[in-house]
């Protein structure tokens, strides 16, 4: 049982009009995610933001055009997560559908490669000897692999969204908002965000250069709008306004069925209603099976299903990518538990009432025979669970740790490894990422040298408010609206996601029934606790993976922090409330 406090989200002066026919409620939630007018809630794809507000990315679109003209090959490098996977589907999609075929694309393999245009990787691109290589997702800090590249005069163009290193590597052309500071817009777009816009761009080049015409129809981009709302979802970008406007008209078209095969055949799959896809549904049912091709196998087989236009070889390959995300579901819940017997044997366990790390500023775990395409997902459940940046290394070669690390509000993760890099040059022998997410390599031997380093630099920097987990929520919600008809209304004010987050709320409620369900999920009927006793209105109530002593424990009244959910269940819809938290 949680005893987090919880915050009601502050609500900021908004702009919205008062004479604007918007629920109260509604209103309430917009204004706390800082919407200022109803202009922010019209995702009209004319609303996006223009190529031309990106840099160089005019400048890659022309290189690429006179690549078409004169049938150069090109080749996209991508990256193995689903960003990466979707980023290079769409490049390839894209061509094809301007008329061009001379094209082929190429994933990393994580054990062999690691990450980014790594030298390993421009070797086997040299071997395959095109004339110009996209990055898609990864390349703005891969200086030794681009240089070899463009020693065989081969030209790069750097699509990507990651922070760079102290210097830009020596490509043909960058196109990453994130390479210069003083770039204010699109900073928030996911690699496959990039990769679309990219494509704009080079659709307008060619339509200048006269490629189009009656045996090469131009082409509308709009249909790789599903791998886009896909990949900037999975990969946990802001969802600010231009990116509000990418995801909800990918989910409209895939809510229409106007989406890859590979697409609808991994929503089948996953048992998820096409007609009524969330960003929810992208995040913990799509995303993960794409995912774990790259973090067990070969992110190619991720990129064919998504490639794919036979409906038969589409199945054929989601049902691969289910299997492979079973297995990696089975270690990781080894590996979580190893993490966890870890934890609790540490010598400064003192824990805070809320389970929180008490005398640790930053977690850093360790254990032979962890998989390294697992830790990243262990450490994102570490700090989660204890509100602390965490760090997770598994061995890569004899003497070298790979490790994934994820991190709070507040605390940047990607600066933090560059404090400690300055302070011990060489301990680090790699790293990268952004404020959440990172990854970096290091000799096994300084494993110990960089926990206590890594602890110290957070602990010297960090805000202590940032250690306080705190629920936002959206506060207490009235009674006459837990209906399926506001649960709708909230719906279709999304898309919801990352710093946009799904509306929630706080109540107390009687529990009139409870059940275990599957033996880690607790079904509940409830009641609102002030209803009169005349009314005999239900809910239906679920709390996914609860431990044994929620499971256990007999309930006669409950305050939750819960959302609204429409549930269907043999064709019918009725509301459901999904619990997030038990005080």
């Amino acid at each position: 049982m949680l005893t987090n406090p919880y915050i009601v989200r502050p609500i900021p002066e908004s702009n919205l009009p008062g004479e604007v026919n918007l629920h109260p409620v509604c209103r309430r939630i917009l204004a706390a995610r800082n919407v200022q007018s109803m202009a922010e809630t019209d995702y009209s794809l004319t609303k996006l933001l223009p190529p031309d507000a990106i840099r160089n990315l005019q400048e890659a679109a022309e290189l690429l055009a006179n690549c078409f003209l004169q049938d150069r090959s090109i080749l996209i490098f991508g990256d193995y997560d689903v960003d990466g996977a979707t980023s290079t589907a769409l490049c390839i999609r894209a061509m094809a559908l301007f008329g061009y075929q001379n094209t082929a694309y190429l994933m990393p393999d994580r054990f062999i490669d690691g990450y980014g245009l790594s030298t390993s990787s421009a070797q086997r691109i040299v071997e395959l000897n095109p004339d110009c290589v996209i990055t898609v997702d990864n390349g703005i800090s891969s200086h030794d692999g681009i240089s070899l590249l463009r020693e065989h005069s081969i030209d790069v163009i750097v699509t990507d969204h990651h922070l760079p290193a102290n210097e830009l590597p020596n490509a043909s052309v960058i196109v990453d908002q994130n390479a210069w500071p003083d770039e204010k817009q699109a900073k928030n777009l996911a690699g496959v965000g990039v990769a679309f816009y990219l494509m704009l761009a080079l659709r307008k080049s060619l339509r200048e250069t006269g490629w189009f015409n009656q045996q090469r129809v131009e082409p509308n981009l709009s249909c790789c709008l599903d791998l886009v709302a896909i990949g900037t979802v999975a990969d946990l970008v802001p969802l600010d306004y231009n990116n509000r406007v990418l995801v909800n008209e990918g989910l409209r078209r895939i809510r229409k069925g106007l989406c890859a095969p590979g697409v609808k055949a991994l929503i089948d799959i996953a048992k998820k209603q096409m007609d009524k896809l969330s960003s929810a549904d992208i995040g913990f049912a799509i995303a993960p099976r794409i995912n774990a091709a790259g973090r067990l196998d070969d992110m190619t087989t991720g990129v064919r299903c998504l490639l794919s236009d036979d409906e038969t070889r589409a199945r054929l390959l989601a049902g691969q990518l289910d299997e492979i995300n079973r297995k990696r579901r089975d270690i990781q819940q080894q590996m979580s538990d190893e993490a966890q017997q870890q934890l609790a044997s540490l010598k400064d366990q003192d824990l805070y009432p809320q389970g929180h790390l008490k005398d640790r500023c930053g977690i850093v775990l360790y254990q032979e025979g962890w998989h390294e395409g697992i830790v990243g997902i262990v450490a994102a459940k570490i700090c989660e669970k204890y509100h602390r940046p965490s760090i997770v290394f598994a061995r890569s070669d004899d003497d070298i740790l790979k490790g994934s690390g994820r991190s709070i509000q507040g605390i940047h993760l990607r600066d933090m490894l560059d404090c400690v890099d300055k302070r011990y040059p060489g301990m680090i022998l790699k790293f990268g990422g952004h404020a959440m997410a990172a990854g970096l390599s290091l000799v096994a031997t300084s494993l110990d040298q960089f926990t206590e380093a890594f602890h110290r630099v957070i602990e010297e920097i960090a805000d202590p408010s940032c250690f306080s987990a705190v629920i936002e929520c959206d506060g207490e919600l009235e009674q006459q609206y837990l209906s399926l008809d506001f649960a709708q209304e909230l719906h279709n004010l999304g898309p919801w996601g990352q710093r946009f987050p799904v509306p929630s709320f706080v109540g107390e409620f009687q529990v009139l029934g409870q059940r275990v369900l599957g033996g880690q999920h607790l079904k509940l009927v409830l009641r609102p606790l002030n209803s009169p006793d005349e009314d005999i209105t239900t809910l239906d109530a679920i709390a996914f993976f609860q431990p044994t002593s929620i499971l256990n424990k007999p309930f006669d009244r409950i305050h939750i922090h819960f959302e609204l959910n429409a549930n269907r269940f043999r064709g019918e819809e009725s509301l459901q409330l999904l619990i997030r938290d038990i005080f």
